[in-house]
């Protein structure tokens, strides 16, 4: 049986994943970015991989990190200071952010030869 456009609008397909960080003591969650947010953060990629892009690590946990609602932990404004936080915490949780939306860092490698 084929889907409808409605019915595929109407699936709920942005899953969240629960991750217990023990050195802040309690859970967070990871969403699924939507097909609008994460061409939006490859676009920052596209091409910069001499030069890189600031807080690349950082920005990516600021779109996905969540609560058990899906609502986002953090705002484009605490990016500073969520970068001071744990490389180790932020590394682990970055590696499973990628999984979680099925992005690799094969994907960011390319996406900085594009």
């Amino acid at each position: 049986m084929a889907l409808t456009a409605e019915q595929i609008l109407a699936s709920d397909d942005l899953g969240l994943k629960k991750v217990t960080v023990r050195e802040w003591g309690g859970d967070v969650y990871i969403r699924v970015m939507s097909v609008g947010e994460r061409d939006s953060y490859e676009r920052l990629w596209m091409g910069k991989r001499d030069s890189g892009v600031e807080n690349f690590r950082t920005e990516y946990l600021c779109r996905v990190l969540c609560d058990e609602n899906g609502s986002l932990l953090f705002s484009r404004e605490q990016i500073d200071s969520l970068r001071n936080k744990s490389g180790a915490v932020m590394g682990r949780l970055f590696d499973e952010a990628l999984k979680h939306n099925n992005m690799t860092e094969e994907d960011v490698e390319q996406l900085g030869k594009s």
